[in-house]
């Protein structure tokens, strides 16, 4: 009889336990819709959305000229009547949906913040609300940023000490020489020397920097890797080195981006050497109270019909964000030292996961039973979706943090199954 109390016990705790693992996993992440600005097809002039109007196009706060991506309609005179021209007109034609983005420049650390010459900036490209590298400052080649330090960090190396800088990179600092003026330093990937140098620290900056190029992606003599070493110390117990300023781009994984490649419903049109353009290849139906996909994760979503002037309706571009736990946050961004204030998104180059060049196969639309609320009254829309995303990034930020609920629901129930057995 014993035994079987405690068979019962051991099982009842172990389903206890299950549940919840489970509950605490499901609550370590949160869906959000990021959505642009409304807009009235009963009262409306132009139709578009860039980093101003709709965050899930990039736009660097304290990043100048980052901001453009846009995503505009244009009406082309096709088969049916353009969208705005007419409260109910709901039908895109092909080519009229279109999504632009072109290149803007940032400097090196290396250069900004010493005298050295050997590279002075780069091109950067948002791509679908993500940033990347437009490598030898072509806007169709497309690498992300490995590593960047900020202005203000730096990196100590013991002599003989290897540096992990991700994607599978490492910096070694090989050996000082005896008056320390001079350093021997090695680049790998995946174990495998790229490039070495010997640093002279008694002469220019240029001298103190280490600039790695190599032909990738169909380019010559492309810029992939950069640091400098800002002081050196040896003596008999320690001999070490502080780097900073170090860049670097996968120069094995770079995208590039074709005439005619697709993105769900979007076609590249042009490309030049600092913008692409693209626009939708199939018609576009927006259904009211719907979802019409035009990527896999891009959508314009629409209210129910009347809801918007003169019978019209209303209706804005929309993603689905998971938001993650701090735990994974930091896991991902923890190659990027991000201490200099003059540029606080550059973490987000380091989060991106897809191929720039990842193709999206054509989606359904959907249908959302719950539309009232997101056009119930439009001139508050912004302010309580803005309130609604803060409260749940909150949430989101704290890992499991309803946790704690259910672990005092289980100490209260194994309190209570053993005043019951007792």
């Amino acid at each position: 009889m014993m035994q079987l109390e405690i068979i019962k016990k051991i099982s009842i705790v172990f389903i206890l336990c299950l549940s919840l693992t489970c509950f605490v996993t499901i609550s370590s992440a949160e869906s959000v819709e990021i959505g642009g600005n409304i807009l009235d097809s009963g009262n409306v002039s132009s139709i578009a959305w860039d980093g101003t109007n709709w965050s899930a196009l990039y736009f660097g706060l304290n990043e100048a000229g980052s901001n453009t991506e846009i995503l505009y309609y244009q009406d082309s005179d096709g088969t049916n009547p353009g969208i705005g021209a007419a409260p109910t007109n709901n039908v895109i034609d092909k080519k009229e949906l279109l999504y632009s983005s072109h290149t803007y420049s940032k400097k090196f650390k290396l250069s900004a913040k010493t005298d050295a010459t050997e590279v002075s900036t780069y091109s950067v490209i948002p791509w679908f609300g993500n940033k990347y590298v437009a490598v030898d400052d072509k806007a169709s080649k497309m690498a992300s940023l490995v590593t960047e330090q900020g202005g203000g960090s730096e990196k100590k190396l013991k002599e003989g000490e290897v540096w992990d800088l991700g994607k599978g990179y490492s910096l070694e600092l090989f050996q000082l020489d005896v008056e320390g003026d001079k350093a021997f330093v090695l680049l790998y990937k995946d174990g495998k020397e790229l490039d070495s140098t010997v640093i002279k620290l008694d002469g220019t900056d240029d001298d103190r920097s280490f600039v790695v190029k190599d032909d990738f992606a169909d380019l010559e003599d492309a810029v992939y890797f950069v640091t400098y070493i800002d002081e050196t110390f040896r003596c008999s117990s320690e001999c070490f080195a502080i780097f900073k300023y170090t860049w670097l781009i996968d120069k094995d994984n770079v995208s590039t981006i074709e005439e005619g490649d697709k993105v769900g419903l979007l076609k590249c049109r042009e490309i030049s050497e600092n913008w692409i353009n693209m626009s939708n290849h199939e018609e576009i139906t927006l259904e009211m109270n719907e979802k019409a996909y035009f990527t896999d994760d891009w959508y314009i979503r629409t209210s129910k019909s009347g809801k918007g002037s003169d019978g019209g309706y209303l209706f804005y571009p929309a993603m689905n964000v998971v938001f993650e736990t701090a735990e994974d946050a930091s896991t991902q961004s923890e190659n990027v030292d991000n201490t200099d204030n003059e540029d606080v998104s550059e973490e987000n180059v380091t989060t991106v996961e897809q191929s720039p060049s990842s193709s999206s196969s054509k989606p359904s639309q959907g249908t959302d039973n719950d539309m009232d609320t997101p056009f119930a009254d439009a001139s508050e829309e912004s302010k309580e979706k803005q309130t609604d995303l803060e409260s749940k990034k909150t949430h989101a930020a704290v890992p499991g943090f309803v946790s704690i609920t259910a672990i005092s629901g289980l100490v209260a129930s194994l309190f209570i199954l053993r005043r019951r057995i007792n």
